[in-house]
């Protein structure tokens, strides 16, 4: 028996099991980390917008919908007022819709893809993470007012019918009102369509086709976001697929740098060209200052209470 304890003490030194147990906790730690950073950076990107993030949101708002109007599908207020005459609970049924089919689908699919497969995993992290950081440019650069905002054609479905909270003040604390360009809903429910397609599983690859066809749905409705906004999170989302499969190839030695940097600049070149030969009257820049106040915000001003301000830039 004596003999038995050395053995298993030999086997064992003093401490070694607790850094072994330790060592392979620090994969999962810095996840989260990294995950509760990127969640950081978001809630700090707010304190870094001018304090004029307010009037000129609402100008953005106007210029999105002139855009959308001269491109002939502003939408949005047709489809919103179908639902409210349709049902309640139909617009309810989108409202919980909006906040039960994005973060709980998102962390529990990546919970479970972790599990599974840690090479893919990363691989759809890195995309996420970087789409994230393309939207964080957006938001300070491009600060939006949602649809909701412009009580003149829209209303603020949650507001009425539930849960207010995500409309008031208290839940203003955990996010950034004038966030809606691009649309992070819809881009994330493409990228997470794309992962239930590649799964192999029939039942999720009908899921992979309702998912982002009901988050569509779902961000008009609901008022948050603009059609143009879904198109900018695609757009989003695409770009940084490319992106981490550009980067992947070059770590895979299928690709150089030098193979790539000619066609990017070719790019560029042509996209900055369609740029400068746009109208002087495009969508005002971020700084612009309203001549007059817009209508959209001085409905806003009068129906909402000034806390989703305050919460969104303090």
């Amino acid at each position: 028996m004596d003999a038995l304890h050395r053995t298993h003490d030999v086997a064992n030194p003093a401490g070694i099991g607790s850094r072994v147990a330790s060592w392979h906790a620090f994969p999962h730690v810095r996840e989260f980390a990294l995950v509760g950073g990127a969640y950081v950076l978001y809630m700090l990107i707010r304190q870094i917008i001018s304090a004029d993030i307010q009037g000129v949101a609402f100008i953005h708002a106007e210029s999105v919908i002139n855009l959308e109007k001269d491109l002939g599908f502003f939408w949005e207020p047709a489809l919103q007022g179908w639902a409210l005459n349709t049902s309640d609970w139909l617009v309810v049924f989108f409202n919980w819709a909006y906040i039960l089919t994005f973060y709980p689908i998102i962390i529990t699919a990546s919970v479970i893809l972790y599990l599974k497969s840690r090479t893919r995993y990363r691989h759809y992290r890195n995309v996420v993470l970087l789409s994230f950081l393309f939207a964080l440019a957006a938001f300070a650069i491009f600060p939006l007012a949602p649809p909701r905002m412009l009580t003149r054609d829209f209303v603020d479905t949650m507001a009425i019918f539930g849960p207010a909270i995500y409309s008031g003040s208290e839940g203003a604390s955990f996010y950034n009102a004038f966030a809606a360009m691009p649309s992070l809903h819809f881009g994330w429910s493409v990228l997470f369509a794309t992962i239930f397609f590649r799964s192999g599983n029939r039942k999720l690859r009908v899921l992979a086709f309702i998912y982002p066809s009901m988050m569509l749905f779902t961000i008009v409705v609901t008022g948050n976001h603009y059609f143009i906004d879904a198109i900018a999170g695609g757009i989003v989302i695409i770009i940084s697929f490319g992106i981490v499969n550009m980067i992947g190839a070059i770590h895979r030695g299928e690709v150089t740098p030098s193979q790539i940097i000619p066609t990017t600049s070719r790019s560029l070149s042509a996209i900055g060209e369609m740029c400068r030969r746009q109208p002087e009257r495009g969508v005002l820049t971020r700084g612009s200052q309203p001549e007059k106040q817009i209508s959209g915000q001085r409905r806003y001003d009068q129906d909402y209470q000034h806390s989703v301000y305050i919460s969104t830039v303090y």
